[in-house]
Formats: structure tokens, C-alpha cells, sequence
């Protein structure tokens, strides 16, 4: 795996996991929309590059449908 690979991995996970992990209201739809960028990127990323990890693009997959759901919910709120 090449540094850049696993940085870019690792970036949107971890804002994933920011936005999943937060508990004031406030701060949770910017941080919604921050990790669904970051995934909508790293799929982008991956798509262009050629040479896409079927198991990355299923966990980014999952990510977007989590933050879907969580921003549904989040506006019935």
C-alpha cells in the first residue's frame, strides 16, 4: 500500500468517525456533511486512480449509506 493510499484511507475515516462519535446537535450536520465529502472524495479518488480496493469501496459504500440515514434522521429532528 503507498503512503498516499493509506493517507487518504485514513483521512476519511477519521472524519467519518467524527461525525458518527459526535454528541452536541450542533456540530453534528456540519460534521455529516464534512465526512460525507470526504467519502464522495476518496471514491472519486479511488475510481480515477485505476487501481480501486474492492474492500475500501465497500466500507465507502456503507459510510455513505450510514450518513444518509443519519442525516435523514437528523431533519426529522
Amino acid at each position: 500500500m503507498q503512503a498516499s493510499h493509506a493517507s487518504s484511507q485514513t483521512m476519511w475515516k477519521q472524519v467519518y468517525q467524527d461525525a458518527l462519535f459526535e454528541l452536541d446537535p450542533r456540530l453534528l450536520q456540519p460534521k455529516l456533511q464534512a465526512a460525507q465529502r470526504a467519502v464522495e472524495d476518496r471514491l472519486l479518488e479511488l475510481r480515477s486512480g485505476g487501481d480501486s480496493d474492492r474492500r475500501e469501496v465497500l466500507e465507502l459504500t456503507d459510510a455513505q449509506h450510514t450518513l444518509l440515514y443519519l442525516q435523514e434522521h437528523e431533519q426529522q429532528t
